[in-house]
């Protein structure tokens, strides 16, 4: 673990935060680090931002990314990483669905494959405007930008899922991806396999180690880890994953419903 410190704050909405790092940290979209926010604890986050000054962006959620909101610039954090598969780009027209803070890995991804010069669709959800997010950072790298909101606030008024549903009737693409709560991108891969696209998501799982040892984010019967495996995860292994969609566990095992 090495310890660094935060060089800037950028509040991106009222629970999400991003945090530059004056660290110089390569990785590819969907890779993660474990981040130390001491007195607490340890969280896997995803890397928003790769490269020079590393950024994360952090949902406010429990106790660790509460406290991590308090921070200020140049306040110090523990960082290991980068770990974890990354999100595999190999088509040459990508669509993405991210669900709020679930744009974290796909913003880097969608910047990345136009740099290749793949042409992106992404589709941007939330509950309302002011929580959307990345929406600027995705139209100015090039991609077509589909906004949903629950309440109607901003684009459609609809779920993500169904703005997929439309879009892959419409147009062919070769691959998807996504990130977002896990009953969102259940049903995101249920359309994409019903319009023959083969997808990628990226998943969440309750943490110990981050390396691969105590089994803790293990999915069920699928039998692959995903802070070693994963985090990200092609269609035909989710398949064997029956937790995937259903439930979680906790620190102590317990399975929790979604």
């Amino acid at each position: 673990m090495q310890t660094v410190k935060i060089k800037e704050i950028i509040k991106e909405t009222k629970n999400i935060k991003t945090f530059r790092l004056d660290l110089d940290l390569p990785a590819l979209p969907g890779q993660y680090v474990m981040l130390w926010v001491p007195g607490y604890d340890e969280k896997p986050l995803s890397i928003s931002y790769p490269g020079e000054d590393v950024g994360l962006t952090i949902l406010k959620k429990g106790p660790t990314t509460t406290r991590l909101h308090e921070m200020k610039a140049g306040d110090v954090l523990g960082v290991r990483g980068p770990f974890g598969r990354a999100l595999k780009i190999s088509g040459k027209k990508i669509i993405a669905v991210g669900g709020g803070v679930g744009m974290a890995p796909i913003a880097p991804l969608i910047e990345k494959a136009i740099s290749k010069g793949v042409e992106a669709t992404v589709i941007v959800g939330a509950v309302t405007k002011r929580e959307l997010l990345f929406v600027d950072r995705v139209e100015k790298a090039g991609a077509k930008v589909i906004i949903t909101t629950d309440d109607g606030t901003c684009g459609l008024k609809c779920y993500t899922t169904h703005a997929l549903e439309q879009e892959l009737k419409a147009e062919k693409y070769d691959e998807c991806f996504t990130c977002g709560p896990e009953v969102m991108m259940y049903m995101v891969l249920g359309i994409a396999k019903k319009h023959k696209v083969p997808t990628q998501a990226s998943m969440e799982r309750y943490f110990k180690c981050g390396i691969g040892i105590c089994g803790a984010c293990v999915m069920d019967d699928g039998g692959l880890r995903v802070c070693k495996e994963g985090p990200n995860f092609r269609d035909v292994e989710i398949e064997k994953f029956k937790d995937f969609g259903k439930y979680t566990r906790d620190a102590s095992g317990k399975k929790i419903y979604w």
